[in-house]
């Protein structure tokens, strides 16, 4: 749809994607709800709305892939008051993205130990055994960009691609995925940072951000890797001021379960 009312709709979009896995218990399904990229925008008081959706939406795992808040504010009442609610609808995994890492590593910000005390699992560059629905899981933070990749998070993903489980990875930066981890082994990644491509164009994608220029590779959506199934959230929020263009905000739920999809091998 490119066009009226939807061409510049800024309501909450929830979206649905499927994932099958062979490390997936039999019949069984796991509910991943996604959050990413909120730069402190709130979807009613104290983002009530937003939270109302999470819990109709009945997850067994909520991940969160980073830039919930902005660095240049420092504000940290909507992030900790948002992942305060979740919590007890599911367990919260988080990952930062740039913002929170700018906030922590470069100002000083409490905001990961405040986020522990809400019960919040905060993973930079490590990961978490969890079991749901018969299945262990491993849940990881692999928190560095694509550039600062070899230096911080090389050692930490070969020894989680090791593991056997069914692995989750939590990974701000799609860059990852097509600088270093492109036949990485990863149940599902999970990634977020351009925005969807601010503006998205029908049959094409994302139009840009900052950090690629145009058409930013994995923008929004699930993408197929030889070893390796990612998803890319579009975001809910934005920081550089400009509008999102057929790009509503994005609260996706990936279903993964170990029913083998019709036509695969």
């Amino acid at each position: 749809m490119f066009g009226g009312r939807y061409l510049l709709s800024d309501e909450l979009e929830v979206t649905f994607h499927h994932v099958y896995s062979p490390k997936i218990a039999g019949g069984e399904n796991i509910r991943v709800v996604v959050l990413s990229d909120l730069h402190n925008r709130e979807f009613g008081p104290e983002n009530e709305e937003l939270v109302g959706q999470v819990a109709l939406l009945k997850p067994d795992l909520i991940a969160i892939a980073g830039d919930m808040v902005n660095a240049d504010d420092g504000s940290l009442d909507v992030v900790l008051t948002l992942c305060r609610k979740p919590v007890g609808i599911a367990p919260v995994y988080y990952s930062p993205g740039n913002h929170e890492s700018n906030l922590m590593y470069e100002k000083g910000s409490p905001l990961e130990a405040l986020l522990l005390e809400e019960d919040v699992h905060v993973l930079v560059n490590r990961a978490e055994g969890l079991t749901l629905h018969r299945t262990p899981l491993l849940i990881g933070g692999l928190t560095t960009s694509a550039d600062g990749y070899k230096e911080y998070g090389a050692e930490f993903f070969e020894e989680y691609e090791k593991i056997s489980a069914f692995k989750l990875l939590i990974a701000h930066y799609p860059s990852l995925y097509y600088e270093h981890l492109a036949n990485g082994a990863v149940g599902l990644g999970i990634c977020g940072h351009y925005h969807g491509g601010q503006f998205r164009l029908p049959g094409i994608g994302g139009l840009y951000h900052v950090d690629t220029g145009f058409f930013p590779k994995y923008n929004g959506g699930i993408y197929q890797l030889p070893n390796a199934t990612v998803f890319v959230s579009r975001g809910m929020g934005g920081h550089n001021g400009l509008p999102r263009i057929n790009n509503r905000p994005e609260l996706a739920v990936l279903d993964i379960n170990g029913l083998q999809e019709i036509g695969r091998a």
